[in-house]
């Protein structure tokens, strides 16, 4: 019965978003096509977690995926748009910094409006957002679609290299079959800092596993505080990467558990603090929660649990009923191999996300590609194939 919960989940999350593109229930909603694309999305990444190794390996298949990759790339940057709400959108965070104003406070950050009309308030992504792309602004000297794509592109390509370094057994043309849909496969959002972050977690904890070392277990916990600072995805990845290691019966493991935690969240503490450690949290954490607020700068795109709870009113339930779901996934992470834990995290909070982001697929295709890598060292860690690993 317990195998059933992770597909079950799946196949009732596509059928919710397939009813909502159909029947459209929420008043302000668009784009529930969004919905539809991920949750088939994350089904297919499932998939790729339980089918034999061999399977994912030969040629063929390899084939098959560099591609499609490929081609969906090519369609991602040859359908970007030079006027896109992300390139304004930075635009005035640079003005905001450059004259001297909190982008958390100026209310002077472009955003679309549902009936396109610019629209403008404060910063709404965490502060380790804003660097690469502000080094690039001035790099450049000028801010643009271009100059978005390449620093975007730039990144990806760094994860890129970094899973060569974290698997050399695996193979490079074998890794190198999913690297198109790493590159390109999301160009129009601006997850690739999420992304490197990642890549960089996975690359160290991979490190941890084969050889522990003294030194390692604090310098990802820094990184998951700096990766708290990109986007939110990183957060359930750190909660079920150390609720991972809590023993009911050894207090003594959660002693790595609240050092890890602390020096990550002091981190993340340290970035928020020239920005206002409130100011940062009540425009990002929380404008994400309430609905209300969200709706109000940003166009709806209903997700898997907040389409329905919109729909029936039930809005303000909303945050704690997507707390609770992610919650839950966590919990279950001792009962999981490392990697399984963290995909599961993953898939819970991409379905309890106020809306859908299919601009984070890459990155779980990434965790689920680094859990079938090391199934194949014969690694416990490994990914969702196991029956011992699903919840």
């Amino acid at each position: 019965m317990k195998k059933l919960i992770v597909p079950g989940t799946l196949i009732l999350s596509v059928m919710i978003s397939i009813a909502q593109g159909v029947l459209k229930p929420v008043p302000h909603g668009h784009r529930y096509d969004l919905a539809i694309q991920l949750t088939i999305a994350l089904t297919l990444i499932w998939l790729l977690c339980q089918v034999p190794l061999d399977m994912i390996f030969k040629r063929g298949v390899l084939a098959l995926i560099f591609v499609a990759g490929l081609g969906w790339g090519i369609l991602n940057v040859s359908s970007i748009d030079p006027s896109s709400e992300i390139v304004g959108y930075y635009g005035t965070v640079f003005e905001a910094i450059d004259s001297g104003r909190n982008p958390y406070t100026c209310g002077t950050i472009f955003h679309r409006a549902e009936d396109g009309n610019a629209i403008y308030g404060n910063f709404n992504y965490p502060p380790a957002e804003i660097y690469p792309y502000y080094l690039a602004y001035r790099v450049a000297g000028r801010w643009d679609s271009t100059v978005l794509t390449g620093v975007m592109i730039l990144m990806n390509g760094l994860a890129c290299l970094i899973l060569l370094r974290t698997f050399p057994r695996v193979g490079a043309l074998n890794l190198a079959a999913f690297f198109p849909l790493f590159l390109a496969g999301e160009i129009k959002t601006n997850p690739s800092l999420t992304f490197l972050v990642t890549a960089i977690l996975v690359g160290l904890i991979v490190r941890e596993i084969k050889k522990p070392g003294r030194g390692r277990p604090y310098l990802i916990a820094i990184v998951f505080g700096i990766g708290l600072m990109t986007k939110f995805l990183v957060l359930p990845l750190m909660a079920a990467f150390y609720w991972n290691k809590f023993r009911p019966k050894e207090p003594a493991t959660l002693a790595p558990i609240v050092q890890g935690s602390a020096i990550a969240l002091a981190t993340s503490a340290l970035i928020m603090a020239p920005f206002g450690i409130m100011a940062v949290l009540k425009n990002t954490f929380f404008f994400n929660l309430i609905l209300g607020h969200r709706s109000a700068l940003t166009t709806f795109y209903p997700n898997v649990l907040s389409g329905p709870l919109s729909a029936l009113g039930l809005g303000p339930v909303y945050p704690v009923a997507a707390v609770i779901v992610v919650a839950l996934a966590v919990l279950a992470a001792p009962r999981l191999g490392l990697f399984a834990a963290m995909l599961t995290a993953a898939f819970a909070f991409l379905l309890a996300a106020p809306t859908p982001e299919p601009q984070y697929l890459p990155i779980v295709l990434y965790l689920a590609l680094a859990s079938r890598c090391l199934e194949l060292a014969g690694s416990p860690a490994g990914g969702l194939s196991a029956p011992a690993h699903l919840p």
